[in-house]
């Protein structure tokens, strides 16, 4: 990448940074790594799966433990999914992912400009097709 190029996108990640949608979602983010009671579950459902993943794949497969391992993972996702700062960190991710969606369309726009939706006749917001 050029310098130009760099210092475009250093100003634009600066920018960026101070949007509602990173804003909140730092913040969803930093309550959620706060939150000791959801991050521990977290850790524990990942060894759990872990685990699950191990006996499944054995020959001689005990099934109720895999059953009881099952009800863990069961128990320890709802938990999780049920916590206000898993909730919020979600809601979060999922706006920052559709601004970052929308800003790849914009970029991709001026790289194929027909790769937008479609032309409205309206120029002012085209990239330009001709």
């Amino acid at each position: 990448m050029d310098n130009y190029l760099k210092t475009l996108l250093d100003t634009f990640g600066t920018a960026l940074k101070e949007s509602d949608a990173v804003l909140e979602y730092t913040s969803a983010r930093e309550a959620y790594m706060a939150d000791t009671e959801i991050t521990s579950a977290v850790s524990e459902y990942n060894v759990q799966r872990m685990l699950l993943e191990e006996q499944q794949i054995k020959p001689d497969a005990d099934a109720a433990l895999i059953e009881s391992i099952e009800a863990r993972v069961n128990a320890l996702y709802e938990k999780i999914m049920a916590s206000d700062n898993m909730k919020n960190l979600a809601a979060a991710e999922n706006r920052l992912n559709a601004l970052l969606a929308e800003i790849n369309k914009e970029l991709m726009g001026y790289i194929v400009p027909e790769s937008g939706d479609s032309c409205g006749g309206d120029c002012h917001h085209c990239h330009g097709c001709h």
